[in-house]
C-alpha cells in the first residue's frame, strides 16, 4: 500500500476540504467584487495543504513527488492570487494590466515546469534519500538557489498584498476595519509558520507548520465570511464616497443591524462609533422605522433634536445589492436641509403674517394654495378655497375677464397682469380686490400662477368719494366763474364807455373804479384756483424741480429779482398745480419786498426729503407765520389773501406738508416735505 494516512494527514485533508468549500461559496458570489480572486486564494491554500497531506502519508518516493507537485501548485499560485485579491479588495484593479499579469505569472509557470520535471534534473534540488518514518514521510534533499528565489518571490507578493489591505484598515473604519483585521490575522498565522520552517528547518522538512496553520486561516476567513459579511461589503473608494460626505450616512445589513456610520453620522449621534456597530438600527438611526417602510429612493423629512439645537434632514433609503441583485442591506443618507428649512419657514411665516393674501392656481384655474391671511381678508378658512376654481366666488360680471386672460396667456411663462374684481366674502358681501398674477407654471418649485391679492374696497370707496367731492368743487367753480364774471364784464364795458364821455377831471375816479374791477377779477381767479387746489391729486407724473421753477419764474413779474437753483430733484406730482405753487411763492416774495437785489433760491432739503423756496427779503415775523396760510390773510392793500392758502391746499392735496421759517439771510423760507422722498437729480447752480 503506497498511502498510509495518520492523524496529521487527516487534519491536513480536512483543512484542505474546508478551504475548497470556502472557495466554492466565494465563487458562487461572483457578482460581488473580489469574490473570484478570493476563491482563487482559497484554492491555492487548499492545494498547499492537500499536497502536504499526500506527502505526509506517502510510502513511496513516487507518491511523495506527486504530493510535492500538488503542494507547489498551491505555493506558486498563492503569491499571485493574493496580490490579485489585494488590488481588487482595495479598488486598485488598474494596477494589474495584461502585460503585468504576464510578467507576474512568468516565474510561477517556469518554476512549476521545473517542479514537474524535477526527477529529470537537479535544477531545483537533489534527492539523496527517502524515509517513511511515522507519522511523516520525508526525503533527504539538497535545495538549489532557485528554491530560495521562489520563496523570496512569493514572500514579496504576500507582503505587498498585506500592505495594501492594511492601508484600508487604517483609512477606513467600522466594519471594514474588522474585516481587515480578520484578513491580516488569517494570513499572518501561516506566514509565521513558514518563517519558523525556514529558520529552524528547511523547505523539504517532513513537519511543515505552514500547512497546519492554514487550518486557522480557514476558520478565521469563515468567520469573516459568515459573521462580518466579508464578501458582501468591499470598501472600494469608501473614504471618498462615504467618510468625506458632509451628510450623515448609515449602513445596515439585511437583519437591520448597524454595520457602518460615517463621520457626519457620528457627529449627529454625538458618541463613539463602536457604541452603535452591531446594534439594532431602530435604536440608533433617527426615524428608522419610517424610513425602512418608505419607497425606494423616496425622500422623508426627519427632525433631529439635540441638546442645543434642532436639525432638519431630507432622508432617503437605498437598497444595497450584489451583482446578482440579491439584497445585502440598505444605506440611509440624511441630507442636512436645516438652512433651507429656516428660509422656507421664514418665508412661510412672512406670507402668513402678511396683510395681503397669496394664492396659487394651476393651469385650469384651480386653487392649490392660499395663505392664512385669507381669513382676515375674506373670512374663509384656507381649506374652504383649496380645490375650488378661482372664478367661483368672483362677481359674474368680472369672471369672463379673468377666464379669458388666463386662457390666452397660460402658456406664456413669466406673464404678469393685474386684475380688479369683486369677490364675495364669507358674509356674502362683495369686496373689491386687486390681484397681481404672475405665471410660474414652468417653475418646478411653484408650478402655478401666483396671485398677490389685497383688499382695496375702502380705497375704492374713498376714491369715489373724492371724485364726487371734486365734481362738486368743479360745479362751484363754474357757478362762481359764470355768475360773477358776467356782471363784472358788464361793469368793465360800461366803464370804458364812461371814460370816453367824461372829462379829465374825473380821471382819478375812473382809475379807482378800474383798479377795483381788476381786483375783483383777481379775486375771482384766486377763488377758482383755491376751489380746485384742494382736490386730491390722483394722477402723478415725474417733474423736474429746476425746470418747474424756471417755468414758473418766467410767468411772474419779477422786476430785478434773481432766481438761483441750488440743486434739482425729481418730484412726483401734478405738474400744473405744482407750477401754481411756485408762481404764488415767487409772487409773494416779489410783492412783499421792495429790495432791487432780491434773490430767490430753490433747492432740496437735507436727505432729499423735500425742497425749499427762500428769499433774501425782510422775512415774516415769527408771531405771524402760522397765519400766513389762512384764507384772506394779507399785509398788502391790493392783495387777495389767497396766494399762500392756495399753496398750502395744493401741497396738502399731494399728501405733503409745508412750513415757514427764516432763511440764513433773514428772509422767508418755505419748506415742503414730501411723504415719498424725491430722487436726487444732477447738481445745478445758476
Amino acid at each position: 500500500m503506497e498511502f498510509t494516512a495518520g492523524l496529521p494527514t487527516w487534519i491536513l485533508l480536512v483543512v484542505s476540504g474546508i478551504n475548497i468549500g470556502i472557495a466554492i461559496i466565494a465563487a458562487r458570489r461572483q457578482g460581488v467584487r473580489g469574490a473570484i480572486p478570493f476563491a482563487a486564494v482559497m484554492v491555492a491554500i487548499s492545494l498547499y495543504t492537500l499536497g502536504a497531506g499526500v506527502r505526509a502519508a506517502s510510502e513511496t518516493l513516487t507518491l511523495y513527488r506527486a504530493g510535492t507537485v500538488v503542494k507547489y501548485a498551491g505555493i506558486l499560485g498563492l503569491g499571485p492570487t493574493q496580490l490579485w485579491f489585494g488590488v481588487t479588495y482595495t479598488g486598485r484593479d488598474s494596477l494589474l494590466t495584461t502585460r503585468r499579469w504576464i510578467l507576474l505569472l512568468a516565474w510561477p509557470a517556469i518554476a512549476f515546469v521545473l517542479v514537474v520535471t524535477a526527477p529529470m534534473h537537479d535544477l531545483l534540488w537533489t534527492v539523496k534519500g527517502f524515509a517513511t518514518t511515522a507519522p511523516f514521510a520525508s526525503v533527504n534533499r539538497v535545495d538549489s538557489p532557485l528554491v530560495w528565489v521562489n520563496i523570496a518571490y512569493t514572500y514579496v507578493l504576500i507582503v505587498v498584498t498585506y500592505g495594501l489591505i492594511a492601508e484600508v484598515g487604517l483609512n477606513r473604519g467600522g466594519r471594514y476595519r474588522t474585516q481587515v483585521l480578520l484578513i491580516l490575522s488569517g494570513g499572518a498565522v501561516p506566514f509565521v509558520g513558514s518563517m519558523i520552517l525556514l529558520l529552524y528547518g528547511n523547505p523539504s522538512a517532513a513537519w511543515d507548520p505552514t500547512a497546519f496553520a492554514s487550518t486557522i486561516t480557514g476558520i478565521v476567513v469563515a468567520i469573516a465570511l459568515f459573521r462580518f459579511d466579508f464578501l458582501d461589503l468591499v470598501p472600494v473608494a469608501r473614504h471618498t464616497l462615504v467618510d468625506e460626505m458632509s451628510d450623515p450616512v448609515f449602513v445596515v445589513d439585511i437583519d437591520d443591524r448597524v454595520i457602518d456610520i460615517n463621520k457626519a453620522g457620528i457627529e449627529l449621534l454625538g458618541t463613539q462609533k463602536q457604541d452603535f456597530l452591531g446594534q439594532p438600527a431602530a435604536e440608533v438611526i433617527p426615524s428608522f422605522d419610517c424610513l425602512r417602510d418608505s419607497d425606494e429612493n423616496s425622500s422623508t423629512d426627519v427632525t433631529v433634536e439635540t441638546d442645543d439645537t434642532v436639525r432638519f434632514f431630507d432622508s432617503s433609503r437605498t437598497t444595497l445589492t450584489d451583482r446578482t441583485g440579491t439584497p445585502r442591506g440598505s444605506i440611509f443618507i440624511y441630507r442636512d436641509v436645516t438652512e433651507r428649512h429656516a428660509v422656507e419657514e421664514r418665508f412661510k411665516r412672512l406670507i402668513e403674517q402678511s396683510s395681503d393674501m397669496v394664492a396659487i392656481i394651476d393651469g385650469d384655474g384651480t386653487i392649490t394654495h392660499v395663505s392664512q391671511s385669507v381669513e382676515e381678508i375674506l373670512g374663509y378658512e384656507t381649506d374652504d378655497l383649496i380645490g375650488e376654481n378661482v372664478a367661483k366666488r368672483v362677481h359674474p360680471a368680472d369672471r369672463e375677464t379673468i377666464r379669458s386672460d388666463l386662457a390666452e396667456y397660460i402658456d406664456e411663462d413669466g406673464y404678469t397682469s393685474t386684475y380688479r374684481v369683486r369677490v364675495r366674502n364669507s358674509a356674502e358681501e362683495w369686496r373689491v380686490i386687486e390681484a397681481r398674477a404672475r405665471n410660474l407654471l414652468e417653475d418646478p418649485f411653484v408650478e402655478g400662477v401666483v396671485l398677490n391679492v389685497r383688499d382695496i374696497t375702502k380705497t375704492q370707496q374713498q376714491k369715489r368719494k373724492l371724485e364726487r367731492q371734486n365734481e362738486r368743487l368743479d360745479q362751484f367753480a363754474s357757478i362762481v366763474s359764470h355768475d360773477l364774471r358776467n356782471p363784472l364784464n358788464v361793469a368793465t364795458g360800461r366803464l370804458e364807455m364812461l371814460t370816453a364821455d367824461v372829462g379829465e377831471g374825473h380821471s382819478d375816479s375812473i382809475e379807482t373804479i378800474q383798479r377795483q374791477l381788476d381786483r375783483m377779477e383777481q379775486i375771482i381767479e384766486d377763488s377758482l384756483t383755491l376751489a380746485r387746489s384742494g382736490e386730491t391729486v390722483t394722477e402723478r407724473t415725474p417733474v423736474d424741480l429746476e425746470t418747474l421753477a424756471r417755468d414758473a419764474w418766467s410767468s411772474v413779474e419779477t422786476a430785478n429779482g434773481a432766481l438761483v437753483i441750488e440743486q434739482s430733484l425729481q418730484l412726483n406730482g401734478d405738474k400744473n398745480r405744482l407750477r401754481n405753487v411756485f408762481e404764488n411763492l415767487f409772487r409773494n416774495s416779489i410783492e412783499h419786498n421792495e429790495s432791487a437785489s432780491l434773490t430767490v433760491r430753490v433747492g432740496p432739503l437735507s436727505e432729499e426729503r423735500g425742497f425749499y423756496v427762500e428769499d433774501t427779503g425782510s422775512g415774516v415775523p415769527s408771531e405771524e407765520r402760522e397765519s400766513v396760510f389762512e384764507q384772506g390773510y394779507t399785509t398788502s392793500q391790493d392783495g387777495t389773501g389767497f396766494g399762500l392758502a392756495i399753496v398750502s391746499d395744493i401741497v396738502q392735496a399731494h399728501g405733503w406738508q409745508i412750513s415757514l421759517a427764516e432763511s440764513e439771510s433773514g428772509g422767508a423760507r418755505f419748506e415742503i416735505e414730501c411723504t415719498q422722498p424725491p430722487v436726487e437729480s444732477e447738481h445745478t447752480s445758476r
